[in-house]
């Protein structure tokens, strides 16, 4: 939350008031008394007033984590789904050259038969576990 300067007088403005109406009440009942009420009144002031300069910067500062945090979140997200992009994209060079490999041994006549992983469908499984992963 920003604060802006007339909010700032008004929480001191209201923490002031009860501070110094319940000294009052305190020195009334003779609770307090002498020196101590100028003691207590000008120890709990400089109290309340830099609780007033404090508040506003420490929720800046926290707006400013927040921030931070999410930006660290979303880059964290982009670098799971460059490490997963990677690993696909070893996957599916993979598969080409095993297909280039046995294309070229086929054609050439170094192989007689096709391979297996050709002939009992396994070829369209792969590709497809690829394909989806790329979704």
């Amino acid at each position: 939350m920003a604060y802006d300067i007339s909010q700032v007088v008004n929480m001191f403005d209201t923490l002031a008031n009860k501070v110094i109406n319940e000294l009052d009440n305190q020195y009334i009942k003779g609770r307090i008394k002498g020196t101590d009420y100028a003691n207590a009144y000008a120890a709990l002031l400089g109290t309340i007033i830099q609780v007033c300069v404090d508040t506003p910067l420490k929720d800046k500062q926290v707006q400013l984590q927040d921030k931070q945090i999410k930006q660290i979140e979303k880059d964290l997200e982009l670098k799971d789904r460059q490490i997963q992009g990677f690993d696909d994209k070893i996957r599916t060079d993979l598969f080409k050259v095993q297909m280039d490999t046995w294309g070229m041994m086929f054609s050439s006549g170094l192989l007689d038969t096709k391979p297996d992983i050709i002939t009992n469908d396994e070829t369209s499984t792969l590709y497809n576990d690829i394909k989806n992963k790329l979704r």
